[in-house]
């Protein structure tokens, strides 16, 4: 009888370190999954904030856009004024007339607005093309930040899987137990 104590007692033991490693393991797993999980929701911040910006970016050059296309009209407005002096001017050579400043600083005025409104317009076309560079390089973050999530979410899967596993040897085994221990 006291060996059949003794055995027991060494059982009891056993399991009991079994059940303490296995509940350490199933707290590693859950420890592993939570550091996963809160990686995964970081990317998915990151990316958000990357479209955002991105969205923003895109509403921002929509608007530069029709600010380069009014200046772009008003410099076909102030081409086409120039060209219709230019033609007069011609005209009135043709007719022998030689007084002609009046007309000619009419036309340098003009030609004047068209270096002016297409200055103006370049410059809006480079603030849109840097912009454009910068939603590239956003969306490409964004993207690179959800491939991460979903590398994060998998690899939480699979610590949750484990964690399952474990649980379930844990409570296999209390089952297996007598229920006087």
């Amino acid at each position: 009888m006291v060996i059949t104590m003794g055995l027991i007692d060494e059982d009891i033991r056993t399991l009991d370190n079994i059940l303490k490693e296995k509940n350490s393991e199933l707290n590693a797993h859950k420890k592993s999954r939570d550091k996963f999980q809160e990686s995964a929701r970081n990317s998915q911040i990151k990316r958000d904030n990357f479209r955002n910006m991105s969205r923003d970016l895109m509403k921002t050059n929509s608007e530069l856009r029709k600010e380069r296309d009014r200046y772009n009209e008003l410099t076909r407005q102030a081409k086409s004024e120039r060209e219709n002096i230019k033609i007069r001017i011609e005209e009135l050579r043709a007719d022998g007339v030689r007084d002609l400043e009046a007309l000619k600083t009419e036309r340098d005025a003009f030609h004047r607005q068209v270096v002016e409104y297409h200055a103006k317009s370049q410059d809006i076309h480079a603030r849109i093309e840097e912009n454009n560079e910068r939603i590239d390089s956003m969306k490409k973050l964004a993207d690179e930040a959800h491939e991460q999530s979903i590398k994060f979410r998998e690899a939480a899967d699979k610590e949750h899987q484990e964690f399952v596993r474990c649980l379930e040897e844990i409570r296999r085994i209390r089952d297996e137990l007598p229920d006087d221990l």
